[in-house]
């Protein structure tokens, strides 16, 4: 049976909080990013800080998904 309005069942609480906790990450990387790109063309910070941002982005998404694979090895 599918989930959401449409299925009629509504989403389980762990799979809102997660995604809640997914959509937040993603919007602070978004405003980061906005603030450093503005920086950068101000030429208040070296465009390298810039053009590394990304990798740091990678680097805290594998953080947050082994983080939330780790806290919950023993709901399962």
């Amino acid at each position: 049976m599918p989930f959401g309005p449409g299925g009629g069942r509504p989403f389980p609480y762990d799979y809102k909080e997660t995604l809640n906790k997914v959509l937040m990450l993603v919007g602070i990387v978004i405003i980061i990013y906005a603030v450093l790109w503005i920086l950068a063309e101000l030429k208040l910070i070296p465009v390298i800080i810039y053009a590394l941002f990304p990798q740091f982005v990678l680097l805290l998404i594998g953080i947050f998904i082994f983080y939330q694979a780790y806290s919950r090895r023993n709901l399962y």
